[in-house]
């Protein structure tokens, strides 16, 4: 039997001049996510900032994106839509049976028969999909299955020191179509040259992400058979290393947000980062706040899951190094050795 490996990573990431989580438009406005964000301030009074954040799920999608060419690259099965990205994850009857070609039996009343179909549905799409195995899903239809996802995540959101510098300015943007056969006769000018705004946002980030791969390729829907592997233990290892071969990936190159094309961050750079790797669960403190990584220090010596926690930059504690990379790639191969 493999065994788990725990990882939890908590960072502080430069964006400059980003639209990484855009959230709706308004006419020819469009808006970045916001979040609001309690601090005390040396007063000892409490103050709320909106500030701009991206969501865990924009952090969640592209993780998957990647985990999908690690898991084809490694000979695991992906659907084919999370293959191209299209995460509705075996939503329901049609979906599963166009993404994995299988096709749910019907309940018929007995309590026993929908737990059994219950069981047969998580268990045809474990096999035959390694990111949904990883990252879950929800089967709506009846009966209801519901996988929990092996990887967490959430809002990233301006570190506390930056809370009060941190603002969100609408850059103007245009689509200029003067002078071609495509702006009618006797249209006005107006009508070729399209004005429209994008609000985009600079501010050093928090990062948080943790892989728990103890349950991959096991059940965890049914309560009696919650733990039991369904797909051969070698198959688990190899998505257990893909997993983190994708979370090597997302650190190095974060290809964070979805208009990257043209609003690609002037800057992407790591100003700090902690990776711990554990045989349990071990999870690092938030890295809102600048003493993290000596908060990790205070944990690991009074609670330890066979804890090793690497970080740059060099000298900031407990395992560090001179660049981010190094820290980043040590900590990953120490991860595969264990599982």
């Amino acid at each position: 039997m493999s065994e788990m490996v725990y990882v939890s990573v908590r960072g502080r990431v430069w964006l400059q001049a980003e639209a990484a989580n855009m959230v709706e438009s308004v006419g020819n406005y469009v808006k970045h996510r916001r979040a609001p964000i309690i601090v005390k301030s040396e007063e000892g009074d409490y103050v709320t900032y909106f500030v701009p954040t991206i969501s865990g799920e924009s952090v969640a999608h592209v993780y998957q994106t990647i985990l999908a060419k690690k898991a084809e690259g490694a000979k695991e099965p992906v659907c084919s839509l999370c293959k191209r990205g299209i995460f509705l994850k075996s939503t329901n009857k049609d979906v599963i049976k166009d993404a994995i070609s299988f096709e749910p039996p019907k309940p018929q009343g007995k309590k026993a028969d929908t737990i059994s179909i219950a069981d047969q549905i998580e268990e045809a799409v474990i096999k035959g999909c390694t990111v949904e195995d990883v990252g879950g899903f929800l089967y709506a239809d009846k009966p209801n299955v519901k996988r929990t996802s092996n990887f967490y995540t959430g809002y990233m959101v301006p570190v506390k020191e930056v809370l009060s510098s941190v603002s969100i300015d609408p850059q103007l943007q245009s689509r200029y179509a003067l002078g071609t056969k495509f702006v009618g006769v006797g249209e006005s000018n107006a009508s070729g040259q399209m004005i429209y705004y994008v609000e985009v946002s600079s501010a050093l980030f928090t990062f948080a992400f943790d892989l728990d791969t103890s349950l991959i390729g096991k059940r965890t829907f049914n309560v009696s058979s919650y733990g039991s592997p369904v797909i051969e233990d070698q198959d688990i290892k190899e998505r257990s290393k893909a997993s983190l071969d994708a979370l090597k990936e997302l650190l190095l190159e974060f290809p964070i947000g979805a208009k990257r094309t043209r609003f690609d961050p002037v800057d992407k750079t790591w100003e700090s980062i902690a990776i711990a790797t554990s045989d349990d669960v071990w999870t690092l403190p938030s890295p809102f706040s600048s003493d993290y990584i000596e908060r990790a220090k205070a944990k690991i010596s009074k609670v330890s899951n066979n804890t090793t926690v690497f970080t740059y930059p060099k000298n900031s504690g407990i395992q560090s190094y001179d660049t981010f990379e190094e820290a980043v790639i040590n900590a990953i191969e120490e991860a595969k050795k264990r599982v």
